[in-house]
């Protein structure tokens, strides 16, 4: 536990953006993770989950669940901490201790089968879709409820995204899960085209207009009928100048992607040196310094390209314009 608080304490300071908004919110997100590991500590559960939830809130990191989970079960929470670490497991898919919180989610199942009873746990991707079961509305996506065994019907529905309904079979022994990904609704057809004329009542006849008579005009008019004319649109096309090529604003806008691409990965490896720490069997101070040292230099090395692209990104919106005046 205590192992788990220390790398999510380095996890949300390695990822801290360097914007001074969002790096107020990662301090105080910071901040209400130590408390919660104080009240963790202290055995007040119920405050310490407030903590974690807010500093959750402030800067998301799956493994915050985790903590959750630890509190919900110590509070005898059972189908909460089931949820809990569900949560856990699918933020943190590359997780090292999935085979652990998975015997810990088994050992909470066969407690609750005495009940007769066991969890339903709905995520949608995206969440906040509307959660009725047999017809009934029970919540929004992220959801959890308590069923006896049987079946039922679930359907989620959110603005925008198709209707999905399936049916489910609960069980005494274990907790169903549900995790689907809702698709964009179809937008509507469009309006059908006018219909032709009936071929009943045929459209009148064109009138034609007479030829002029040449032989009545001027030599200069009958030299202008005779020259082929190029007409208004020709005229303005060939009147105006190409467009010149914005060669400066594609090079500031390569920049960009390119120091994008760069503060990725240099983020990518600040993650990899965290997930080290956590993956450490056995206690080791040199080796830890080590790990926390190269995830905090790969860390600034991502935020200054991310700058760098940022700074790049708005060059290349200013000489679009620029380029295009001179």
């Amino acid at each position: 536990m205590i192992r788990r608080l220390l790398a999510i304490l380095l996890l949300l300071a390695v990822l801290a953006p360097p914007a001074a908004g969002r790096a107020d919110e990662v301090a105080d997100a910071k901040a209400r993770f130590r408390k919660g590991a104080e009240l963790y500590r202290a055995r007040q559960y119920r405050e310490a989950i407030a903590e974690f939830e807010e500093a959750y809130r402030l800067k998301p990191a799956g493994a915050i669940h985790y903590n959750i989970a630890q509190c919900r079960e110590r509070l005898g929470e059972w189908p909460a901490a089931i949820r809990s670490y569900n949560d856990y497991l699918r933020e943190a898919p590359d997780a090292n201790d999935r085979a652990v919180v998975r015997a810990a989610v088994k050992k909470l199942e066969e407690r609750l089968a005495a009940t007769g009873a066991q969890p339903l746990i709905v995520y949608s991707d995206p969440p906040g879709a509307e959660v009725r079961i047999d017809g009934r509305v029970r919540g929004v996506t992220p959801f959890h409820l308590v069923l006896p065994p049987g079946s039922y019907d679930v359907a989620l529905a959110l603005a925008g995204h198709e209707r999905l309904e399936q049916e489910i079979a609960m069980s005494a022994g274990a907790a169903q899960v549900v995790d689907v990904q809702l698709r964009p609704a179809q937008p509507p057809p469009p309006p059908a085209a006018a219909k032709s004329a009936s071929p009943a009542e045929p459209a009148p006849p064109l009138a034609r207009t007479p030829a002029p008579d040449l032989a009545a005009r001027p030599e200069a008019a009958r030299t202008a009928a005779r020259t082929p004319s190029l007409g208004v649109g020709a005229s303005a096309a060939a009147a105006q100048p190409r467009e010149k090529r914005r060669i400066y604003t594609w090079i500031a806008a390569g920049t960009a992607v390119a120091a994008a691409a760069t503060g990725s990965y240099f983020g990518w490896s600040a993650r990899q040196a965290e997930s080290a720490i956590d993956g450490m069997s056995q206690a080791n101070g040199a080796v830890a310094t080590g790990h926390v040292s190269d995830a905090t230099s790969r860390a600034h090395r991502a935020n200054t390209m991310f700058v760098v692209a940022g700074s790049a990104a708005a060059a290349s919106v200013t000489l679009f314009f620029v380029e295009k005046k001179f």
